[in-house]
């Protein structure tokens, strides 16, 4: 077991490392776990760890699944992180409360949370990330009206945003907050109308990608690169209608 480098499995309780003695310490990629035995893997001190994907199952009128958070940034060495609420419940107004610690691994190039409903104002906890290149928040990762980012502190590498399933209403944010980014999708967000007009000075821009989304958005995004410096790359809006899809098929 000392020499296992990949590990999956699904939605099952491991023992406690620090309990049996065991310790991973070559072990690359933990795929599947519950929250509960990710608090375990954290705690059993996996050195090289470098892929982690924790399901998180909610219980009502508690905060333990939510507790491995305060354990992740011990994972030096972790590139990947994938956090999903398998059970999340759009009907409520708050998801899940705000774990007592939410700190981030800073190693972290790609994070992906589903479901977590989370705060616009928690982004804080993620911007700091400074090695973050790809981040995808799907199935009201984060919910609220506003979208405010901090000019102070960018995701100055990242290179890849997906926003999938939300309730935003307005995006506050300009060029100097993502100056790396090239590929920008986002994906049933049927409430945002305007694209930060900032937008199309980002200069690796190449690709917005709109599925399903109000026809104020695309409006704006289109508006967007006719604006764009000569000098920047050459940006293509790709709109997909899944409506328009149907009505295709209909005719067909």
């Amino acid at each position: 077991m000392r020499e296992l480098k990949h590990l999956e499995v699904t939605e099952s309780n491991l023992p406690d490392p620090s309990y049996n003695g065991a310790l991973l310490p070559n072990l690359l990629t933990h795929l599947g776990i519950n929250a509960l035995s990710s608090t375990k893997v954290i705690r059993g001190r996996i050195p090289k760890l470098k892929k982690l994907v924790i399901q998180i199952e909610l219980a009502r009128n508690t905060v333990e699944p939510l507790c491995c958070f305060g354990h992740l940034a011990s994972l030096h060495r972790l590139e990947s992180l994938k956090c999903i609420i398998v059970n999340p419940n759009s009907r409520l107004q708050v998801f899940v409360p705000i774990p007592p610690i939410l700190i981030f691994p800073l190693s972290l190039t790609k994070l992906t949370l589903n479901g977590l409903g989370f705060p616009w104002e928690t982004m804080s906890t993620i911007v700091v990330l400074s090695y973050l290149e790809v981040l995808k928040l799907q199935c009201y990762a984060f919910r609220g009206a506003l979208w405010k980012a901090n000019d102070e502190h960018g995701f100055h590498k990242l290179k890849f945003l997906l926003i999938e399933d939300t309730d935003i209403e307005a995006w506050d944010a300009s060029d100097v907050n993502l100056p790396s980014l090239e590929r920008l999708i986002i994906r049933h967000c049927y409430k945002l109308k305007k694209i930060p007009e900032k937008f199309g000075d980002i200069g690796p821009l190449e690709m917005i990608r709109l599925d399903d989304c109000n026809p104020s958005l695309v409006a704006s995004t289109k508006d967007c690169t006719e604006k764009r410096p000569s000098s920047s790359k050459k940006l293509e809006v790709c709109v997909k209608s899944s409506v328009d899809d149907r009505k295709l098929k209909s005719h067909e």
